[in-house]
């Protein structure tokens, strides 16, 4: 969101996800790329041109437009095209405005401030260590930035502390006029008005919180949230209400405003009355700023970007926006990856495209035994298949949960659930299989027909031996393994939450330190004994390079809950706001 902690909104699939991840899959950790810039690495590959979520968008004219988010994500427009930019920071940025081309100004998160001066971006000291929220300005020479209760100036030559508020107030939105006139907005939704070196307190008109402030002139200004407020000059007054949180709002003249919000909402001001216009997209919105009546910008959630072309809104974002809980291929040009609401999604060595289907609900697993073979599963014992040319449902005889799926061959595959469900495909159906355990079971992964793993709640683990399931380790304590793989029947890998690792050699299981926080491990998978990748919660992403594990940075802070390759050099961890990061 524009003004408040990003709040999320999980469907109910992505609520089982956090409890039921699949084969090679589950969810969160920290990370670190600054803004997708260096070279190797883990880069975005979908969303493009990034999926981290979009704070503000301002620009200086059609051409070139900047957009800044979370984990230091700055992307611009050059007219034709979106791209990242470096921005030299993993902090996350808030507020984005300049007076020109080359000087523009972004804040962020810790007392974060970067300069553009044309060329790249450069921190700025001010020995600020709290969070700025926004930044506005007039001019090259009068820039304003705030947050927690300090507003700062730029006089062109030096920042200095203008204001400082009380301790209880936190400021979250600015805008100015110039020749020092300024308002001031706290996240209560208070507004604070500096004239002629004055300020003071001014009631918005509603009692309300607001998020988003802009205005046209001195005497035009305007504030969203619940609400939608205006200033004449002399008073603030309530024009219209909102069921959703408006968080960003922009005009081009007294009889184009916009405003953007929660749920995709977008809302248009004509002058005479605000109504509501289809934006193409489901996801909130933070920002909106545009360059003429017929080219309007918003930005948002997931990295999502919209344009308004004088006719309808589009999105300019490419990918899906939908979680993505699991992914396996055959090569480094056939790679299906599945999803919430029955999303497929398929990489054929150049691209990502969304592939059709019949099918709803979430999914959790896929496996593919050969490019027109492949298996999925999901909620409400949801299975189908690919047959090279069409998804279509497979009878699983089960209404249960299904998280995981793997097999050695084409008449050889498993399928695993709630309640300690095991189902069997041997080429002409599939049959339920006594695993002798009542516990949901979230992963299976096998180095052959005689030696299967399956992995789950209470840390459990089962073997298949090729004639039954047995118990190989299980525990009273609350804890999961959301994932389980290995290169061979004595090297075998299970994570789960609470940053637990633990690994067979053979013939016994033995805890493994992954040197990270207690953050929940949901996926893994490897090219060998030396080289494992395991993907977790807020952007976690460890590497095993045979001796010990260490946090690799991710560039994102979504909940990755997948990880698969062709090989060490092709490896792609996916997760939360349809999150594809690739390794090369």
């Amino acid at each position: 969101m524009h003004a408040l902690p990003t709040r999320i909104v999980l469907a109910a699939w992505i609520g089982l996800l956090a409890l039921s991840a699949c084969a090679g899959g589950g969810g969160g950790s920290t990370d670190g790329g600054g803004g997708g810039s260096g070279t190797g690495g883990w880069r975005w590959e979908s969303p493009q041109p990034q999926g981290n979520a979009l704070a503000d968008v301002w620009g200086s004219s059609a051409s070139d437009l900047w957009a800044v988010g979370d984990h230091g994500a700055i992307v611009h427009w050059n007219g034709t095209a979106w791209s990242l930019v470096p921005s030299g920071t993993t902090r996350d940025l808030k507020g984005v405005w300049g007076s020109g081309a080359s000087d523009v100004w972004a804040v962020g998160s810790g007392g974060t401030l970067l300069h553009w001066n044309g060329s790249a971006w450069s921190a700025s000291s001010t020995g600020a260590t709290y969070d700025f929220t926004h930044v506005a300005g007039s001019g090259p020479a009068d820039v304003w930035a705030v947050g927690a209760n300090k507003v700062l100036h730029w006089n062109g030559t030096a920042w200095s502390t203008a204001i400082t508020a009380a301790s209880s107030t936190m400021f979250i939105g600015v805008w100015t006029s110039g020749s020092g006139d300024a308002w001031f907005l706290g996240s209560g939704g208070g507004l604070l008005h500096l004239s002629g070196g004055t300020l003071v307190s001014v009631s918005s008109g509603t009692p309300n919180y607001l998020y988003g402030l802009w205005g046209r002139s001195a005497n035009d200004v305007w504030a969203v949230g619940s609400d939608i407020v205006r200033y004449d000059g002399t008073s603030w007054s309530l024009v219209a209400t909102s069921n959703v949180s408006l968080n960003g709002v922009w005009g081009s003249g007294p009889d184009d405003v916009w405003a953007v919000g929660d749920g995709g909402r977008i809302e248009h001001w004509d002058g005479t009355a605000w109504t509501s216009v289809a934006s193409g997209t489901a996801s909130d919105l933070s920002a909106v700023f545009g360059t003429a009546v017929n080219d309007v910008w918003a930005v948002g959630a997931d990295g999502t970007i919209v344009r308004w072309d004088g006719t309808s809104w589009t999105r300019a974002s490419r990918g899906t926006t939908h979680a993505l809980a699991s992914a396996w291929g055959t090569s480094s040009s056939d790679v299906w990856a599945v999803g919430e609401s029955g999303t497929f999604m398929h990489w054929n060595g150049s691209a990502w495209s969304a592939r059709s289907s019949s099918v709803t609900n979430g999914l959790s697993g896929v496996w593919c035994a050969g490019p027109s073979d492949a298996w999925a599963v999901g909620t409400m014992g949801t299975i189908v298949h690919w047959d090279g040319t069409t998804w279509s449902p497979s009878t699983s005889g089960i209404s249960t949960n299904l998280l995981a799926v793997w097999g050695s061959g084409t008449n050889d595959i498993w399928a695993v659930g709630e309640g300690g469900r095991i189902l069997h495909w041997d080429g002409s159906g599939w049959t339920l299989v006594t695993s002798g355990v009542s516990t949901t079971l979230r992963a299976v992964w096998g180095s052959g027909p005689s030696d299967v793993w399956a992995a789950g709640d209470l840390l459990t683990i089962l073997h298949w031996d090729g004639k039954a399931w047995s118990t190989s380790t299980s525990s009273t304590y609350s804890n999961t393994f959301y994932g389980v793989w290995g290169t061979g029947p004595s090297d075998v890998w299970a994570v789960g939450d609470g940053s637990i690792v633990r690994h067979w050699n053979g013939s016994a299981w033995s805890s493994v330190s992954s040197n990270t926080t207690t953050f929940m491990l949901r996926g893994v998978w490897g090219s060998g004994p030396s080289d494992v990748w395991v993907v977790g919660q807020s952007g976690t992403i460890l590497h095993w390079n045979g001796t010990l594990w260490s946090l690799t940075a991710s560039g994102t802070s979504h909940d990755l809950f997948a990880v698969w390759g062709s090989g060490p050099s092709d490896v792609r961890a996916l997760g939360a706001g349809g999150t594809i990061l690739r390794w090369q």
